[in-house]
C-alpha cells in the first residue's frame, strides 16, 4: 500500500512533468492557488524540512525520493540531511545508504562514511548491511577524498573483519582520479 505522502510526490511529479493539467493539480492537491512548476524543488526541499521537524519517517522517505529524483544539489539539503542521518526517529538508514550507493557524489563523502559509522550505534539492526552499502557508496564515488575514508575503515581496528575486508576490495576496484568537491 502506497502511503499518503508518495500520492503527493506522484501527483507533484506528473505536474512538473506537464501529464496533468494545472486545473487538475489544483484539485487534487487541493490547493487554492498555483505556483510554479520550477517552484518544485523548493517544494520538495521544505517538505522535506519539514519531515525532519516532525519526524516523520513516512514523509522524509517520500520527500528525500523526491529530492533524489529532481536531483537536488546536496548543499541545499544539507540540514534537513544532517537530521536524517543521525536521526533515531526513522528506520531508513539503510535505504538512504542505498541511495547513496545510487547517487554517487562526492557532496555526501562526509555522509556516507559518518553513516558507515553508524553501524556501531548501539541497537541498530541491519548496521553491517547499510555500513556495507556505504563502503560500496565510497567506492563509486571515486575521489582521493573518498579513497581517504576507505582506508581509514580498511585499517580501523574497531571495524569488523569483514568491513575492513570489504573496504580493502574497495580500495583495489577504483583508482580514485575523479575531482573531489569543495
Amino acid at each position: 500500500m502506497m502511503n499518503k505522502y508518495m500520492n503527493e510526490i506522484l501527483l507533484l511529479l506528473k505536474w512538473y512533468n506537464k501529464d496533468i493539467s494545472d486545473d487538475e493539480f489544483l484539485e487534487k492537491f487541493r490547493l487554492k492557488k498555483i505556483r510554479y512548476r520550477r517552484e518544485v524543488p523548493n517544494i520538495a526541499k521544505e517538505k522535506l524540512e519539514e519531515a525532519c521537524m516532525k519526524k516523520n519517517d513516512e514523509m522524509m522517505w517520500a520527500y528525500f525520493s523526491l529530492v533524489i529524483n529532481l536531483k537536488i544539489d546536496f548543499d541545499e539539503i544539507k540540514d534537513s540531511m544532517q537530521k536524517i542521518i543521525i536521526g533515531d526517529w526513522h528506520s531508513d538508514h539503510e535505504n538512504i545508504a542505498g541511495a547513496f550507493e545510487d547517487i554517487a557524489s562526492p557532496k555526501t563523502i562526509e555522509w556516507v562514511y559518518y553513516l558507515a559509522l553508524a553501524h556501531q550505534f548501539e541497537g541498530y539492526e541491519g548496521g553491517l548491511a547499510m555500513a556495507r552499502k556505504c563502503i560500496h557508496a565510497l567506492g563509486k564515488i571515486n575521489t582521493p577524498k573518498s579513497k581517504e575514508k576507505l582506508e581509514f575503515l580498511a585499517n580501523n581496528l574497531n571495524e569488523t573483519q569483514d568491513l575492513r575486508e570489504s573496504a580493502k576490495r574497495e580500495l583495489n576496484r577504483h583508482d580514485f582520479t575523479n575531482k573531489d568537491v569543495e
